[in-house]
């Protein structure tokens, strides 16, 4: 027989690394592996399915330009045949036959779906992407250049995980049609390539970004007043749903509450007082029962309250209303009028109420009690709409709510201050990482008290500093505005559940000064006391992370992106 092609070869190849992962998969799952050894079996199975990504578009690319939906009979039953084990002689018959008649498939997408059972959205997804990164083809069969050329390149590096440039290239094929043009779409690709070199995991959250500031740009102010609103979409399921339309300086409104609430060192996100609200709006309703369905993602968003501190967040009551060493309890609830001693909660009873209560009505048969359940086991979405209700029901007149003061939102926006004296289309963002237009930013600051932590070009906060070994109040608005959150790569943990740490220890004659001083959560606070990772700090630029080598194998410091806008993350 003769010898098989390169081509028949590489088939062969890959029908063999398929059989031997089977295997693979079978014994490594079928035992009780070492520590080590599981580690690199995770390791390997992701860098498969990196590999796997890069293969299924350059497959879709053979097929559309090969034209294989149009294959006979014969030739697709020859391939059936030949499995994941196929002989030499089967490789040797795999050219294949196109027909010059009806064949079963109608294009490439077709033979995606109706053959190797991939859903037909898909197919058509890993044929546009194969278009994007690879080759265009057009209906004659003629290769061109692919619609991405920067992010093809990026795509064709065997050392990269190909992954984000897909996405990448998806976000930008999905926003072509409302782009101003060619010009618009390059720039888009060459931030993309940028930002996923720079940090790949918020890559995807800084291009969205991007092709968001974009649209904007293009809509007048009119268009926009004509969308925003508060919109009544019925009722399903027992629960009335309401869409909100709102402009970003008035969404940061919302995410500074969401933020509040989910902080349980702020007085807003006092988790016995919000309980009790929870129970006082529904007392005849148990809570929602645990679902199976995974809760939608409901990120943290940074406060300014409490500021960040060398300890873990102190509470917002103020300090010297309390003796050293007794311990702060949970705010009191409003006093409230109750009609009869059974419906009466237990912080409002008093010695006579006890003594003169009525045996309590028993509930009906067909209504559960509702469960004494923590209200950190709440939603996070119940929990923020608690928060806004307590909000709005504050509000009413002659209203006796125990909520009431219970939350203020505050907006905060990081501007750079070069940037709006020149005139830029965009030099501001929320604490939320929101982009904010000229408008929105210039409409913010006319109601906003303005905080002297200027920062330069660099990041770099100006005449901010003093020698103490705590830093003060002042300093850590400085390094909120620098930091936006904790330093470590990503991290999603706000400014406002961080704390302060020294990059050289006090102890060891560190300082206390801006340039020296870092952002970090608490459990990555511990870890950098623990030696998992390192804080660096080159000359002229603010303090960051050095990973190690296991996770970074390229020893680059790096800091985190994910609270700064797309913006600030391509012109650091």
């Amino acid at each position: 027989m003769e010898e098989l092609s390169s081509n028949q070869a590489a088939l062969g190849a890959m029908a063999q690394a398929i059989t031997a992962l089977d295997a693979a998969c079978a014994q490594l799952s079928s035992q009780e592996l070492p520590a080590g050894q599981a580690a690199y079996f995770a390791w390997l199975a992701e860098r498969t399915a990196q590999t796997l990504s890069r293969l299924q578009i350059h497959a879709a690319d053979a097929v559309q330009r090969s034209g294989s939906h149009q294959l006979d009979t014969e030739s697709l039953d020859a391939i059936a045949d030949a499995g994941a084990a196929p002989t030499d002689e089967q490789l040797a018959a795999l050219h294949g036959t196109c027909t010059l008649g009806r064949s079963s498939f109608k294009d490439a997408a077709d033979l995606h779906s109706g053959w190797l059972g991939i859903a037909h959205g898909a197919a058509l997804s890993r044929l546009a992407a194969a278009g994007s990164l690879i080759a265009k083809v057009t209906e004659a069969g003629e290769r061109t250049t692919p619609d991405c050329p920067q992010l093809a390149a990026h795509f064709a590096n065997r050392n990269v995980d190909p992954r984000p440039a897909i996405g990448a290239a998806r976000a930008i094929r999905n926003a072509e049609a409302d782009l101003p043009g060619p010009q618009a779409r390059a720039q888009l690709e060459a931030q993309a390539v940028k930002l996923i070199a720079q940090e790949p995991a918020s890559a995807a959250k800084h291009l969205s970004g991007l092709i968001t500031e974009q649209l904007q740009a293009q809509r007048p102010p009119e268009a926009l007043f004509a969308e925003a609103g508060l919109f009544p979409r019925g009722t399903k399921g027992g629960l009335v749903i309401y869409q909100l339309k709102v402009f970003p300086h008035d969404a940061e409104l919302i995410e500074s509450l969401r933020a509040k609430i989910d902080n349980p060192n702020t007085i807003a996100g006092n988790r016995e007082q919000l309980n009790e609200l929870v129970h006082a709006s529904y007392p005849n309703h148990a809570e929602p029962a645990a679902s199976d369905e995974p809760a939608p993602s409901d990120e943290p968003a940074p406060s300014d309250e409490p500021a960040p501190s060398d300890e873990p967040a102190p509470s917002d009551e103020p300090a010297a209303s309390v003796e050293p060493g007794t311990p702060v309890a949970p705010m009191p609830p409003t006093p409230k009028e109750w009609d009869d001693a059974p419906s009466m909660p237990g912080w409002a009873r008093t010695p006579a109420a006890e003594a003169t209560e009525a045996e309590p009505p028993k509930p009906p048969s067909n209504l559960a009690p509702p469960p004494e359940q923590p209200f950190e086991d709440l939603s996070p979405a119940l929990r923020h709409l608690t928060g806004l209700l307590a909000v709005l029901r504050a509000n009413r007149v002659g209203g006796k709510n125990p909520g009431a003061g219970l939350i203020a939102p505050q907006v905060i926006v990081h501007l750079n201050y070069e940037k709006m004296l020149a005139g830029a289309a965009s030099f501001a963002s929320t604490e939320n990482g929101l982009p904010l237009t000229a408008a929105s930013a210039r409409t913010l600051m006319c109601n906003a008290g303005i905080y002297p932590a200027v920062l330069d070009g660099k990041g770099q906060p100006l005449d901010i500093g003093r020698s103490k070994r705590l830093f003060p109040p002042h300093m850590k608005r400085a390094l909120a505005a620098r930091d936006r959150g904790c330093l470590y790569p990503g991290c999603r943990m706000p400014a406002s559940r961080c704390e302060a740490d020294h990059v050289d220890p006090w102890e060891e004659g560190g300082q206390t000064r801006v340039d020296r001083g870092v952002l970090l959560c608490p459990m990555h606070h511990h870890a950098r006391h623990a030696g998992l990772f390192s804080l660096v700090v080159a000359e002229g630029k603010p303090p960051a992370v050095l990973l190690p080598k296991f996770l970074d194998p390229d020893q680059q410091p790096r800091r985190n992106t994910y609270w700064f806008s797309a913006a600030e993350v391509l012109a650091a």
